[in-house]
């Protein structure tokens, strides 16, 4: 909901500016070990026309005693089409994970199986269409193409398995009651063949285009979440969001909590893009 960039590599431009995001998500508060992650990014356009777009993310991910890096470039082209743009996105980079047994604490101290470390430093791409008027956007996408798989040897290799594979589906709406008053309900779909269907339905009120406020429900994780962006500035926008579990793991959990900020900067690129998806 705050970066598209991250489910969607057609996503990369769309802004119609020099877009910067910052997010930081703590997951399942309370936890030991429950996953963090945090990511920067970079896209725009290259030119006035927007038809060329380029970007950069970093993403620093932390579960458990695995401690995972993404590193990827994006490319996106993008044509007019009806009433809106059609946008074709590419992305490609390295993903290196490290899982440092050392850090586990065993029943058997001296399990060979649970000694040293394990990592890999292997490449991963990822594709998506994207179209988007200033009324509706349509999304499709499959971030990461390739899986790795271990060996006996505890060597990791690229290894694609059209099972894992997960597709996303998000599509979207801009309502209009009032140049004050404006509703975004949106959906989004995650699927694969080895898990089942996820579904996330979410609603934005934005108001006087500064204080979106939202709501969210993942049905397959029953976590209800509860968003609050500011638009402090036209560059700058903050925002929080809280997930309240609702499944077996309310006992365990204080919650989700996410913060994210985005900056564009708009010196030389046109504003005519919508800035609502």
């Amino acid at each position: 909901l705050t970066n598209g960039l991250i489910i969607n590599p057609a996503y990369a431009g769309s802004r119609g500016a020099l877009s910067a995001n910052i997010s930081y998500r703590k997951q399942w508060a309370r936890i030991q070990g429950a996953p963090q992650f945090q990511n920067i990014s970079l896209h725009s356009p290259i030119n006035r026309k927007e038809k060329v777009s380029l970007g950069l993310l970093a993403e620093y991910n932390t579960f458990g005693v695995t401690k995972e890096i993404g590193i990827y470039g994006f490319y996106a082209y993008n044509i007019s089409l009806g009433h809106g743009r059609l946008s074709m996105g590419l992305k490609g980079g390295i993903d290196l994970s490290n899982t440092n047994y050392n850090e586990l604490d065993l029943i058997d101290p001296n399990d060979p199986l649970f000694m040293g470390s394990s990592s890999y430093t292997l490449p991963n791409i990822g594709a998506g269409l994207y179209y988007y008027t200033d009324k509706i956007f349509v999304g499709l996408s499959v971030p990461s193409i390739l899986s790795y798989r271990r060996d006996e040897a505890d060597q990791f290799t690229v290894h694609p398995d059209y099972n894992l594979l997960k597709t996303y589906i998000s599509t979207g709406a801009l309502i209009t009651f009032s140049e004050g008053f404006k509703v975004k309900p949106s959906v989004l779909l995650r699927y694969s063949l080895s898990e089942p269907l996820e579904i996330d339905l979410n609603t934005n009120l934005i108001i006087a285009d500064i204080f979106w406020i939202g709501g969210s429900y993942r049905v397959a994780e029953k976590a209800a979440v509860a968003l609050l962006d500011l638009q402090v500035t036209p560059q700058l926008k903050i925002g929080y969001s809280y997930d309240y579990q609702a499944g077996h793991l309310n006992k365990y959990t204080s919650g989700t909590h996410e913060i994210s900020l985005r900056y564009e900067f708009e010196f030389s690129v046109s504003a005519a893009s919508p800035r609502y998806f």
